[in-house]
């Protein structure tokens, strides 16, 4: 059974259920007032009936007819009928609604008249009372009445009348239960295809679009595939820096045993034991290399490892300067390095470049032609801090809080190339070398990055 059908049964149950417990309790509650009206209603019209009579016999002259036609006006729920005899016995009225009952029953139409069709009148009771005058019996009274509330007429027609508005209430609750049922099942269930579509695609490795459900629970579970996406993206990505940096390393030696193997058939180096030795040490290199490479298939493994060295900061930077000069002047924009001071620090030197390559790519996006980027790096107490700064567009207070996230690009930068994921690898390269990486900006003034780097000895 679909997700869908199970949420319409429920809401159906639920909202039957509602109503008739419901129409329970306000049936009690009501039918229980009802049977005190009744009986304070009974008790009224008996009082009057006594006084009327008693008037009536003391005085000298009295009429029969009028009597009855006065005392029909007293048949009411629950009396039936009213007989009234004179001192010595005599009958002088006899009024019933008998007659009248009858006829409503015969009239009855509906719910009302199905109920009328099968009403019994049960078991009557008859309540007697002597009429005295100057201590004197006058006369007796006799008024027969149903036995309980419950077995007059106005209680079976206020209950067929409650069960009848009940059994409305129902149908209409059901109608309207039973769109909006449809409704809402149906974006639900629309959320849970689109999320299933979204976690076949991710599984396929199919470009998926970002989706945001109204219901909570399903809206956890997009957010939650969102993030696996990133960890596999965040992971691809890594492991392919990882294979062009281990193919960069293979270029090292396989130089080397190139350069000692031209040496030698040349006749310049000559075929040593220790020449032999510097050839196996690079083959055996090559091997490892090789080696990780292969186990790159196990997916739980993690190849993050610091390869630290000591290196030459400025060096370093005129390097990677010299690399993107041309780039830059092909753009007009100024990349200048300040500062020729020799720093040597122990660090991973690819990481670090890594760092400073993404944040120069993204001050060379950002900068308009004309523009200007400055490099700067100082020792302070035992901190490198290398500093890049350029006169771009700018990075919002809203956005600096959020650039070091995965895959996060800015409205401002929609409409440029790149995935959002530069910023981010330069702030775990930074973490992963023990360092640090801060920005400050302001839109359309520039930024200004601040790497962090420990003067380890």
């Amino acid at each position: 059974m679909t997700i869908r059908k199970q949420w319409l049964i429920i809401l159906v149950l639920v909202a039957v259920l509602s109503v008739v417990v419901n129409s329970f309790v306000l049936s009690s509650l009501t039918d229980k007032y009802f049977k005190d009206y009744v009986q304070d209603n009974y008790e009224k019209h008996f009082n009057q009936i006594v006084a009327y009579i008693t008037e009536t016999l003391s005085a000298e002259n009295y009429s029969k007819n009028q009597m009855a036609v006065q005392l029909e006006t007293h048949l009411v729920d629950p009396i039936n009928r009213i007989k009234v005899y004179n001192g010595e016995g005599l009958l002088l009225a006899d009024v019933s609604s008998n007659n009248s009952m009858g006829k409503g029953m015969m009239n009855g139409h509906g719910m009302h008249g199905m109920m009328m069709g099968n009403y019994n009148p049960g078991l009557e009771e008859i309540d007697h009372a002597e009429i005295q005058y100057e201590n004197k019996v006058i006369g007796q009274v006799n008024i027969t009445k149903y036995s309980s509330a419950e077995n007059s007429i106005d209680a079976w027609l206020f209950q067929s009348s409650l069960i009848e508005n009940s059994l409305y209430s129902i149908g209409i609750v059901l109608i309207f239960v039973i769109i909006i049922g449809i409704l809402i099942s149906k974006n639900t269930s629309k959320d849970l295809i689109m999320t299933a579509d979204m976690a076949q695609n991710i599984d396929i490795g199919n470009k998926t679009i970002k989706l945001r459900s109204n219901v909570k629970e399903i809206r956890v579970i997009q957010q939650s595939l969102e993030s696996l996406q990133t960890r596999l993206k965040i992971k691809q990505k890594s492991r392919k820096a990882l294979i062009d940096e281990m193919i960069h390393q293979t270029r090292t030696p396989l130089t080397i045993m190139k350069t000692h193997l031209e040496g030698i058939e040349d006749g310049v180096i000559e075929l040593t034991p220790e020449e032999i030795k510097i050839c196996e040490n690079q083959i055996e290199n090559i091997t490892n290399i090789i080696t990780n490479m292969s186990s790159m298939i196990d997916a739980e493994k993690e190849f993050d490892t610091n390869k630290k060295e000591k290196i030459n900061i400025s060096h370093l930077l005129r390097q990677i300067v010299s690399g993107l000069r041309a780039q830059y002047e092909k753009k007009e924009i100024e990349l200048d390095l300040i500062g020729n001071e020799k720093i040597n620090i122990f660090t991973d030197p690819y990481k670090l470049s890594q760092a400073i390559y993404n944040i120069l790519t993204n001050a060379y996006k950002y900068t308009n032609p004309g523009g200007r980027v400055q490099i700067n790096y100082q020792l302070v107490k035992d901190e490198v801090l290398i500093t890049i700064e350029d006169n771009g567009i700018g990075i919002s207070k809203e956005d600096q809080n959020k650039i070091f996230e995965a895959y996060y690009r800015s409205d401002y930068v929609l409409n440029s190339d790149g995935e959002g994921i530069g910023l981010y690898v330069a702030m775990e390269n930074m973490k992963s070398i023990n360092g640090k990486l801060s920005v400050s900006s302001e839109l359309n003034k520039g930024s200004k990055f601040t790497l962090h780097l420990p003067k380890e000895k």
